[in-house]
């Protein structure tokens, strides 16, 4: 197991966490970052895991369902892929309709899960902080 000190950029809470390299079951995995929920303040955060270093004065977290994404993250993500796919791929036999129509819904639920990951990756990171009209 590898521990990293991470930090929450919405209530900068600093706390441990967990995990294995290259496997996760409960966040996304993004390189050395991962999107998981804060312990503290409970949002939906992108976490920067380079500083692999324990703290020992901090909580340490693991990669575990209370810092996990939440079941409304992956059945908005999972089920209209699934929804559509199997949509598309049994319109075969129950319509006659466009031949590009089929391949269409299934390509459409495809595109949903990497429509969706590309959503939460840009909504989840630090918010650029406005000083006078600017940007920092």
């Amino acid at each position: 197991m590898v521990t990293a000190v991470c930090q929450c950029y919405k209530c900068n809470y600093r706390f441990n966490y967990e995990y294995i390299m290259g496997v996760s079951y409960h966040s996304i995995r993004l390189g050395h970052k991962r999107i998981f929920r804060c312990p503290n303040c409970k949002t939906l955060q992108k976490f920067d895991l380079t500083n692999k270093v324990q703290d020992n004065s901090l909580k340490t977290y693991g990669d575990s369902s209370e810092v996990g994404m939440g079941a409304k993250i992956w059945v908005m993500m999972i089920l209209p892929t699934f929804v559509l796919t199997f949509a598309g791929a049994f319109s075969f036999s129950i319509f006659i309709q466009p031949l590009y129509l089929h391949f269409a819904l299934i390509a459409f639920g495809i595109m949903w899960v990497f429509a969706y990951l590309a959503y939460l990756i840009m909504t989840t990171g630090p918010k650029p902080v406005k000083i006078n009209g600017g940007s920092k």
